[in-house]
């Protein structure tokens, strides 16, 4: 029985640092339509909870328990763990975002250069820097007829919430442009 608790543990552990590194946009279960999951079993709750059952499980099993004591701790311990991640962490976390010096609005007004080419109703990539000096990469659309090759100069006219929205900045007004730096 340490065995699967073991195994929950190790799952558990690489859900969570999966989660951290990558993300987890539109995974909750159940989520087909972007917004109508169970935003109470994302990822990182699922595997919080495996992780949690592991560890209350496997530490049951080697301080020897019984297999029902093991498998109350593992409970117990799933319960405890993603109560602490939902109902204390992640609320201080989405505290500490809206306190953030810049949202993604001052972007607009920015000018940078596109490093993954934007097709004509496609989408791609830009970098700039945004008004505090750090370096962002940002997926990008445009409404422009033509391609976005790499390295065109680009200007931020507007943003939602996948993408921001780019048009091409001629060559001549690129170097006298009064607007922000980009690179």
């Amino acid at each position: 029985m340490t065995t699967i608790y073991l195994a929950c543990l190790a799952m558990g552990l690489v859900g969570i640092v999966g989660t951290l590194v990558v993300g987890e946009t539109g995974s909750d279960v159940g989520d087909t339509d972007g917004g109508s999951g169970l935003p109470f079993l994302s990822l990182t709750t699922v595997a919080t909870a495996l992780f949690g059952v592991g560890v209350g499980g496997s530490g049951a099993s080697v301080a020897g328990g019984s297999g029902l004591v093991a498998a109350l701790t593992a409970t117990a311990g799933a319960i405890v763990l993603v109560g602490l991640t939902r109902g204390v962490l992640l609320p201080y976390l989405l505290r500490q975002q809206s306190n953030s010096h810049i949202g993604r609005q001052a972007y607009i007004g920015l000018v940078g250069t596109v490093t993954i080419p934007i097709a004509p109703g496609g989408w791609g990539e830009v970098a700039f820097t945004d008004t505090e000096g750090n370096r962002v990469r940002a997926r990008a659309v445009s409404a422009e007829a033509v391609m976005l090759p790499v390295d065109a100069r680009v200007y931020i006219g507007d943003i939602d919430a996948d993408n921001v929205h780019v048009v091409a900045v001629p060559d001549d007004l690129a170097s006298d442009s009064p607007l922000h730096k980009s690179n």
